[in-house]
């Protein structure tokens, strides 16, 4: 069922389905924000210069 804004109440808490972000995810959310930062596309880069040695999504993609 959908919720629109006015559904909700003030302090009401709401939890959202999960969803494995994926590369598709990453690559139209880098073409729409313009954030083209290699830490996000390129994954060579990532391996040598992220803590996270991997390639990761856009902070707002974890919303």
């Amino acid at each position: 069922m959908a919720k629109y804004y006015e559904d909700f109440q003030v302090g009401q808490e709401w939890t959202s389905p999960g969803r494995t972000i994926t590369e598709a995810d990453v690559t139209a959310f880098a073409m729409l924000s313009g954030d083209w930062d290699e830490i996000h596309t390129n994954e060579e880069f990532s391996k040598q210069e992220s803590a996270y040695k991997t390639r990761i999504a856009h902070g707002m993609l974890g919303l």
